[in-house]
């Protein structure tokens, strides 16, 4: 990873930016993190990141992150909020099946025992 002088000494800062996803990006500090832009001549010149929002004053936590990154995480944070809903769902579904099975033993139970009466009954 690029020390944090190398690409954030010539960024700007915007301060109080969310990542793609409406979620904001907080830093160690639990600060918001500010959306920084690389300013130096090179490979990420241009590239936004996220930095530590007290790296101005140089006593930063040492979070970094890519806005791709970011935006990758809140991907992942989906598919499995939708994962996880869809767990929930077939847990539900196989609760509703394990009564019906319940029901339908007790109901064969009670079938059964009649039977056996009625068969007593003809002998």
């Amino acid at each position: 990873m690029a020390s944090h002088q190398s690409i954030g000494s010539g960024s700007s800062s915007k301060s109080g930016k969310s990542s793609s996803m409406g979620q904001q990006v907080l830093c160690y500090h639990n600060q918001i993190a500010p959306l920084r832009t690389v300013k130096y001549d090179g490979l990420t010149k241009g590239k936004r990141f996220y930095g530590c929002s007290y790296w101005l004053e140089q006593r930063t936590c040492g979070f970094f992150k890519w806005v791709d990154e970011i935006d990758e995480v809140g991907d992942l944070q989906m598919v499995l909020q939708q994962k996880d809903s869809k767990i929930a769902e077939l847990e539900q579904e196989m609760e509703e099946l394990k009564q019906k099975v319940k029901r339908l033993k007790e109901k064969k139970r009670k079938i059964a025992g009649r039977g056996w009466r009625n068969g007593d009954s003809h002998n």
